[in-house]
């Protein structure tokens, strides 16, 4: 069996004709192109808003998370020792701070236990806005949030 070279007619028939090509002619105009880059710009602006909204909460999320451990640690604390535990528990069981946020215990009275996280400079739209976590173990213990972060009442 013979091999058919590329310019044979044979071949030639197979590839597709283009009638009227003009060199100048291929690839996409300015309009279509300035319409793409139009529309990506506009769903980017409608993005990056909720983007940002998210990321806050979720970082408003671990702050709370660890505020509430916290204060359960208090509600133990007080459980077991009443005003001397909670006076151990501000000693020993305040939470480190992280990336986002620092965190202050405080114990203003002797079945009251306040756990205050401040957003750092690297929180974003978190940056200086507070979560405090209120636990009172002799009423329960319910642990009450509020603060100046979105989505909380004030304290």
């Amino acid at each position: 069996m013979a091999i058919t070279p590329l310019h044979s007619p044979v071949l030639r028939g197979l590839r597709p004709q283009h009638r009227h090509q003009h060199p100048g002619n291929a690839g996409f105009s300015l309009v279509e192109l300035m319409i793409a880059v139009a529309i990506v710009g506009i769903l980017t602006a409608i993005a990056l808003p909720n983007l940002a909204r998210q990321t806050d909460k979720a970082k408003a999320s671990e702050a709370k998370i660890l505020a509430s451990a916290a204060a359960k640690e208090a509600q133990i604390a007080w459980s077991e020792n009443g005003r001397d535990g909670l006076n151990v528990w501000l000693g020993e069981q305040c939470p480190a701070a992280t990336r986002q946020f620092s965190f202050t215990c405080a114990a203003p009275s002797d079945t009251d236990a306040r756990i205050t996280a401040t957003g750092s400079s690297s929180a974003g739209g978190l940056q200086s806005k507070t979560i405090v976590a209120k636990v009172n173990p002799s009423q329960g213990g319910e642990i009450l949030f509020c603060g100046t972060a979105p989505g909380l009442g004030s304290c």
